[in-house]
């Protein structure tokens, strides 16, 4: 669902209670409340200042009649879609809404028909403004098992993605039970993506600024929680909101999915552009691997959209790479080499791994397959000059 901004003019208690706990659970920021009756002029100038995409509005918190009111609130800048919200139907009353120019018309309980109404106006309001209705492209990565080494492909293809293209990059731990990328990516926020779904209806440029860290060009990092234990595990609906909101704001999404089937942001996958499944070369892992690949086709993802990634492999390994694909039934998009030492060392340094070592350089081309960039010219060894 695209998200909204919402204003309530909404006068009964109970149809107030009604929506408030339906807008709660979506992703949507209330930006306008006005709860008692009010002159029209100044509601309409606080729509004209706040713009909301969406107004609930009650008619009797106004004393003017449908036909004058509705055409002056579409008729303000934002152009608002307008839902009348009712106690009870009458249908007089309806006829005259529609009439008037109303989108849609409610009456209690509102419960599912408003979520299903905001979601019917925000595709409306996705398609009425396709110039602003901006959505990065969004990369998923999943360790076939934990210890593959998602974590590090994740936080080094972000960093690649945004060197790369120049583009504004979002690093995101979705990774609940481990959280690593808060300490890999030196994160300084203390706030996490929790944060952020508690916090959705005030979800705004102002408070997304507050929650993330960009200690790197071109990359900002949402964290996971501090803490590694979590009483409950978000939702997949609270995740996909936030992804949502981040979608219009970043050219480049690079989510930390964690590991496993059974990974907790894998509600997500219908949002994904690409997912890259990272695996290594040692037997249990492969094993996980086409469990991994056989559990998310039959989640309905694309087999083609998906980037298999072979992290670790060295020379010591008993199978090839054309051995493992084999056994896997999927190609290699990129074998990464086995440097674990640097890898630990640049860690224990507080740093990543420096832009000419092998695992770098492999994850950069990782990085332009997904941004769909051509692979980069390698140079003659017998260049005189560069």
């Amino acid at each position: 669902m695209y998200p909204l901004s919402i204003g309530m003019a909404i006068s009964s208690a109970r149809l107030w209670e009604e929506a408030q706990a339906e807008l709660q659970s979506l992703p949507v920021r209330v930006v306008l409340e006005q709860g008692v009756a009010a002159d029209p002029a100044i509601l309409l100038e606080k729509i004209e200042r706040l713009k909301p995409d969406v107004l609930l509005l009650d008619p009797s918190i106004l004393p003017v009649a449908l036909s004058e009111l509705i055409p002056a609130i579409k008729a303000t800048t934002g152009q608002p879609f307008v839902i009348v919200v009712r106690e009870s139907a009458a249908p007089d009353d309806i006829l005259k809404a529609i009439r008037a120019g109303a989108n849609e018309y409610l009456y209690s309980p509102l419960g599912s028909v408003l979520r299903e109404a905001l979601e019917r106006l925000a595709h409306l309001r996705e398609e009425r403004s396709p110039g602003e209705a901006h959505h990065a492209l969004t990369f998923g990565f999943l360790g076939a098992k934990g210890g593959c080494g998602a974590t590090t492909i994740a936080c080094h293809a972000a960093l690649e993605l945004a060197d790369l293209t120049g583009k504004q990059t979002l690093l995101a731990d979705l990774d609940f039970s481990a959280g690593l990328v808060r300490i890999l990516m030196q994160a300084k926020s203390r706030y996490s993506v929790l944060d952020a779904m508690r916090g959705m209806q005030r979800l705004d440029d102002s408070y997304w600024r507050s929650l993330v860290s960009n200690g790197y060009s071109g990359v900002d990092v949402m964290a996971g929680p501090v803490s590694d234990f979590l009483r409950e595990f978000p939702k997949p609906a609270e995740i996909r909101h936030v992804v949502h909101f981040a979608k219009t704001r970043y050219d480049y999404l690079a989510l930390d999915l964690g590991h496993g089937v059974d990974a907790g942001a894998l509600g997500l996958l219908e949002d994904l552009d690409e997912l890259c499944l990272v695996t290594t070369p040692e037997m249990p892992a492969l094993q996980m691997t086409k469990l991994a690949l056989t559990h998310l086709t039959s989640l309905g993802f694309r087999r083609n959209h998906i980037r298999l990634v072979l992290n670790r492999m060295s020379r010591r390994v008993q199978l090839s790479t054309d051995e493992i694909e084999h056994a896997i039934g999927m190609e290699v998009t990129v074998t990464v080499p086995n440097n674990y030492g640097a890898v630990e060392e640049a860690y224990s340094a507080g740093q990543l791994l420096p832009e000419k070592s092998e695992v770098r350089v492999a994850i950069r081309r990782l990085a332009r397959r997904l941004a769909n960039l051509a692979p980069e010219e390698r140079k003659s060894r017998f260049a005189l000059f560069g």
